[in-house]
């Protein structure tokens, strides 16, 4: 972990271009980590450009010149310039050069950076992120959020989601508003407020209110679902959709208020929650106790809190170490 001082003087070598391969490789890898950190990218490049201009002109001395040619009645002198030389290229020849140009961009990586914003968030972080067309969108612990860095390039209102986060869209009668994941299924607003969850090759949308289409894209063509406010959908292992009915949609992104809603959970289940969420790693040791199921709510900002309450309720045992819960059956 680098403090921020060794951060700014590290970029700074960025900058005056003085850093290894290695370094620069951790300068963009740290860049596409957070929001905060891009910021503190350009904070110190704009710093940095402040301080090393390419030139600066000297205006006090050239007014003081201007006044002396004056008192001294120096007579306006043409200035004769050689004919510039034109270094014009044919419109074939920049062609070809702008093409050169642009696939070296595609193969670095460096395009998609300048073109695609992505917002990120760590374990046990959540954000809210308020798009340009008015979006709110809340990004729920250890997921990644793409979209367009400059709307005004494209009238397409897409983003791409891997993770978890609830949407609250702004109304566009014109353009509608996509959501992708990365198994293959969009989701195409109409106006709404919806959850999708997209973790481990396992993706729920739920929808509280307005409507949504759902496209799942596969290799015979694809299947359409329409969603109605108190649905939920899931992509079955065998990639068909499944819509159920729910009696609580709103509890579904009850996590933006660090609050987890079960019905008849499994251990194993909320074990996986731990992961993702939080980044610790879990252990069970018997089946039986993975098995056994939680229904109730549960509220903490602490992993090894909210562990605490699940072992307490199903009646077991916890023991955190070296960023590891076990779960065990005490008796």
């Amino acid at each position: 972990m680098h403090d921020i001082e060794t951060i700014k003087d590290l970029l700074i070598k960025y900058f005056n271009g003085s850093v290894s391969v290695i370094q620069k490789k951790w300068i963009d890898d740290w860049v596409n980590e957070s929001t905060r950190n891009e910021e503190l990218f350009y904070s110190c490049l704009e710093e940095w450009e402040r301080q090393n201009l390419q030139y600066i002109a000297d205006v006090e001395q050239a007014f003081l010149d201007f006044n002396n040619k004056i008192d001294l009645g120096v007579a306006h002198k043409r200035e004769s310039f050689t004919k510039p030389i034109n270094h014009k290229l044919p419109a074939y020849q920049l062609f070809m050069v702008a093409s050169v140009i642009l696939i070296a961009l595609i193969f670095s990586g460096a395009l998609d950076f300048v073109l695609v914003k992505t917002y990120r968030t760590g374990y046990g972080e959540l954000s809210t992120v308020a798009l340009t067309d008015g979006t709110l969108v809340y990004l729920n612990a250890n997921s990644q959020l793409k979209t367009a860095r400059f709307s005004f390039l494209s009238d397409k209102r897409q983003v791409e989601l891997s993770g978890e986060a609830s949407f609250d869209v702004a109304h566009d009668p014109v353009n509608q508003f996509i959501v992708e994941t990365k198994n293959g299924l969009d989701v195409v607003v109409h106006g709404t407020e919806f959850n999708v969850y997209n973790r481990h090759q396992n993706t729920e949308v739920h929808l509280k209110s307005g409507k949504v289409e759902l496209i799942k894209h596969n290799a015979t063509g694809r299947e359409t679902v329409m969603m109605k406010p108190g649905e939920k959908v899931q992509i079955k292992p065998d990639g068909d959709l499944q819509k159920k009915k729910v009696k609580t949609p709103e509890e579904f992104a009850s996590w933006k208020e660090y609050r987890y809603v079960f019905n008849q959970t499994s251990l194993a289940e909320i074990s996986d929650l731990i992961k993702d969420n939080y980044g610790v790693e879990v252990e069970i040791p018997e089946d039986s106790i993975g098995n056994l199921t939680v229904s109730g709510s549960f509220r903490s900002e602490d992993p090894e809190e909210f562990a605490a309450a699940v072992a307490q309720v199903l009646g077991i045992s916890m023991e955190a170490a070296d960023n590891i819960f076990r779960f065990y059956d005490s008796e």
